[in-house]
């Protein structure tokens, strides 16, 4: 494992990254970057401790941020020496090619589509640049009024989403974010609350409402997993399935009536998010346990999704060789 290039330390230290209940997700040498030096296991009990304290009572928005995020609001950004010189010839050949592909899509008036500058939706070239230039906007309001979980963990057997860091760190400066305790927590702290010891507190026995823009057969199985958690009441806010970097959200029936809201809305989440603030309750970005929620052999695909009391975690056989080595 390659050291952190100075460029790349844009937060005052490095912690050792363990989760509590996820101990067997532990590989020796990762870290993620923080404000201040705290245990990782402090961190995570702080965390659900604040969202626990806030449910049915307080708006607290918790935005995930990873590649796809990065990628959105920063564009393309070059490997660097972490990675061997002929992966980083692949992706600048392959960065290249996408940018011409984009571009000329833009100029047709057709927009971007997913699998190339970015994923989650299909939008002409001026609803793209008006929602690029409003994402880090978006992004400060969350980070002033709730939590924005970050993935700036390092030290992973393969490189994964560190390239970003230089120009997150610099686009951090411009804005004037400040991360704290208080604003920041790892990336994967929202899959180990939800999914973790802890995630009777947040579930069970509560009105939830779903932002999502599932549909059909597969929005009765991830209504059905809620339920196999033992939440009291499901109540459930369409979006599009691929416009919602613009889609409006009407929240106004939900008011008085649910204790937690759960949005599933792929990059373009900080734009509904912050529309969910008369809400009065945490409002959690979950991302990929929508997806484990509606088949449950899909937690396999990913870390953070099976705690250590489950079985199926006495061996780490349920995380792919990639997302392993991206943790």
């Amino acid at each position: 494992m390659k050291p952190l290039p100075p460029n790349h330390r844009i937060m005052p230290v490095s912690v050792e990254f363990r989760v509590p209940g996820f101990e067997r997700h532990y590989l020796p040498g990762v870290e993620t970057l923080a404000p201040t030096q705290v245990r990782c296991e402090d961190w995570f009990q702080g965390f659900c401790d604040r969202v626990t304290a806030a449910i049915g009572k307080r708006y607290l928005p918790v935005c995930r941020i990873s590649d796809g995020e990065f990628l959105f609001l920063l564009g393309p950004q070059p490997l660097g020496r972490l990675w061997p010189w002929s992966t980083r010839a692949k992706a600048a050949l392959r960065a290249l090619r996408n940018r011409l592909l984009d571009r000329q899509s833009f100029n047709a008036g057709g927009g971007a589509r997913g699998g190339r500058l970015y994923s989650s939706g299909s939008y002409t070239a001026s609803e793209w640049r008006e929602a690029r230039e409003n994402y880090g906007h978006l992004l400060g309001r969350i980070s002033e009024e709730g939590i924005l979980a970050i993935h700036l963990t390092h030290g992973t057997p393969l490189p994964f989403q560190q390239h970003y860091f230089p120009a997150f760190g610099r686009w951090l400066a411009r804005e004037g974010v400040n991360l704290t305790l208080d604003n920041y927590v790892p990336f994967y702290l929202v899959y180990a609350l939800l999914r973790g010891p802890r995630k009777s507190e947040i579930l069970q026995g509560r009105r939830v409402a779903v932002v999502h823009g599932a549909s059909g057969e597969e929005r009765a199985r991830i209504i059905a997993g809620l339920q196999r958690e033992g939440v009291a009441d499901v109540q459930w806010v369409q979006i599009s399935s691929n416009r919602s970097l613009l889609d409006r959200v009407d929240c106004g029936s939900l008011l008085g009536s649910v204790d937690v809201c759960l949005v599933g809305a792929g990059v373009g989440k900080p734009n509904i998010l912050v529309q969910l603030k008369p809400l009065g309750v945490p409002c959690l970005d979950a991302g990929y346990v929508f997806e484990a929620w509606a088949d449950s052999t899909k937690a396999r695909d990913r870390a953070f999704m099976i705690p250590d009391t489950d079985p199926a975690s006495a061996c780490l056989k349920h995380l792919s060789a990639a997302e392993k080595s991206a943790m």
